[in-house]
């Protein structure tokens, strides 16, 4: 197998390829272009079943009971991909072997339905050949210009959202850039105490600052917190397009040639759509707590609850309501184990 081809196979499915809204599109639309497809163009004839001596009425009714037994297999099984996409990403090499089960199983309906309800005389194993190789035949075009439509009008709308956002964005002075991100301290009476703190420890000497400093810190019963950064994020283009704390982000998710941000806005989880790699986001965010658990995943180590392992695997958990578990791969769990083992003895 080509390597191209087994990198592209290897890939996780967009998530919008299994929300309900999209299954349920995808669901009408195939049922009413496959009832209109066999009805009209009454396809491959007696290959298909004998309809010789079908008048219009008896074809639609017994295409109307095919199609829709067809459907229902097909909305028994994108329920189960929705849960289990949920729980665990679907690769596309995995996506297309389901599709061709649910292939297997509404040829075998069909041929259930003609052999026994029309009364087809032919072989059962003849009919249900016959239907394996023609009811992809019939599916292969609703099916792919449903997913074409999906992606086109999930695109549209991030574009929309990335660009509504970025005219509510008017900062008041551009920040320095790290190739592609940068952080900056939150200005209050905290972060200035650190800033005199740390200009006293370059220099060696108190300076005026530093004394007012320490007067204010001696006002306060509690330590001073340590301030929030804030990190900027731009897209390929350098452009700002959102920034938030550190403490805030929980898990960056690759989406194709976007990232998915998930971060927490108030009482809420929010996500954003970047145009990055999340292999770029990697290299910038590592040093920052950051950590690299899944080919899928980047998360914040300080939000991290606990790691735990089930019969799926091994898990990470950010203790939040409806906040998914982010799974651990083989390839990165020594090291995100070694980073909890560090973490403690610190």
């Amino acid at each position: 197998m080509p390597i191209i081809l087994k990198l592209m196979l290897n890939k996780p499915i967009p998530d919008y390829y299994t929300t309900k809204d999209n299954i349920f599109l995808y669901l009408i639309f195939v049922f009413f272009f496959s009832l209109g497809f066999v009805n009209v163009f009454t396809p491959f004839q007696g290959a298909w079943y004998n309809i010789q001596h079908f008048t219009r009425a008896q074809l639609f009714t017994d295409t109307l009971v095919i199609v829709a037994g067809g459907t229902l297999i097909l909305a028994l099984s994108r329920f189960v991909i929705f849960h289990v996409h949920k729980r665990k990403q679907l690769n596309y090499l995995q996506y297309f072997t389901w599709m061709i089960v649910e292939v297997f199983f509404i040829a075998l309906l069909y041929a259930i339905i003609v052999r026994f309800a029309v009364g087809d005389v032919r072989d059962f194993s003849e009919i249900f050949t016959r239907a394996v190789i023609y009811v992809p035949t019939i599916l292969v075009i609703p099916t792919v210009i449903s997913h074409l439509y999906i992606s086109s009008r999930y695109k549209d709308e991030k574009i929309e959202q990335l660009e509504s956002q970025q005219s509510q964005t008017v900062p008041s002075s551009t920040p320095p850039q790290e190739d592609g991100i940068s952080f900056t301290n939150e200005f209050s009476g905290d972060d200035f105490i650190l800033d005199n703190h740390l200009t006293a420890s370059h220099d060696g000497q108190l300076t005026v600052n530093q004394t007012v400093a320490d007067e204010r810190a001696d006002a306060v019963s509690d330590p001073a917190p340590t301030p929030s950064r804030i990190i900027n994020f731009f897209d390929d283009k350098d452009e700002l397009q959102l920034s938030l704390r550190i403490d805030h982000i929980y898990f960056i998710e690759s989406a194709e040639n976007y990232v998915n941000i998930h971060y927490r806005n108030k009482e809420n989880t929010e996500r954003f759509t970047l145009r990055s790699t999340l292999k770029k986001q990697q290299e910038k965010l590592e040093k920052f707590g950051f950590i690299r658990c899944h080919r899928s995943y980047l998360v914040n180590f300080d939000n991290i609850m606990l790691l735990r392992k089930d019969k799926n695997g091994p898990y990470l958990d950010f203790g939040v309501p409806d906040m998914p578990q982010i799974p651990v791969s083989k390839t990165y769990l020594d090291a995100v184990t070694a980073y909890f083992i560090s973490s403690s003895e610190n």
